[in-house]
């Protein structure tokens, strides 16, 4: 199974940072997932032998990295050269309305094994999906009215395309925080992903 690109839906709230070792671990998570999901990584000794070979692919840009996959997800640190530090954790991430900043579509709660957290010196990041049976139509309007309230003295996009889907996003230069919200026709119902990223103060 191939790694996801750094354009993957689950992992570009990741890839907006811009230090390419946190497109590392958003790309490692992918391989090792990818790997979990062929029945290739079964065992405790193969999950060692897997954790091993992904550290060592990261730290040959100088970093030291720690991979651990016993919880049945994916948590990733690493510590660069100049000894700033990052984490990133896949699969059993817990993402809630607090992490992202918006609340979730009514009888909505995040999928098992889609939420992302990374956390980072240029900020943290949160990803997260959700699926509701009602319309595409009638989910886009409920976060179209949440992140207008939100929107005063902020830039708020606000995407339209067919069959009800829509894309939001909404950007406060003040805290150097941005949020998108997808919303995505499904075979049955509505797919929704929420991303979430804060960078530090100006």
């Amino acid at each position: 199974f191939p790694a996801a690109p750094c354009g993957d839906s689950a992992t570009s709230a990741g890839c907006t940072m811009k230090p390419r070792s946190n497109c590392l671990i958003v790309v490692a998570a992918a391989v090792v997932v990818a790997l979990a999901a062929c029945g290739k990584v079964q065992e405790k000794a193969s999950e060692k032998v897997v954790e091993k070979m992904i550290e060592s692919a990261m730290e040959k840009d100088g970093s030291k990295s720690k991979v651990d996959l016993s919880s049945g997800g994916v948590k990733v640190s690493t510590t660069d050269a100049s000894g700033k530090t990052s984490q990133m954790e896949m699969g059993t991430a817990k993402v809630g309305e607090a992490e992202v900043g918006v609340a979730f579509y009514p009888g909505t709660k995040p999928l098992e094994g889609l939420s992302t957290k990374i956390s980072s010196p240029d900020g943290d990041a949160f990803t997260t999906q959700l699926h509701s049976d009602d319309a595409p139509d009638k989910v886009a309007a409920f976060y179209r009215d949440q992140l207008k309230a939100q929107s005063a003295g902020k830039q708020f996009m606000d995407m339209a395309g067919g069959d009800g889907t829509a894309t939001f996003m909404l950007s406060d230069s003040a805290v150097n925080s941005s949020l998108q919200i997808h919303v995505m026709k499904a075979e049955k119902g509505t797919d929704i992903q929420i991303m979430a990223q804060r960078k530090p103060g100006k």
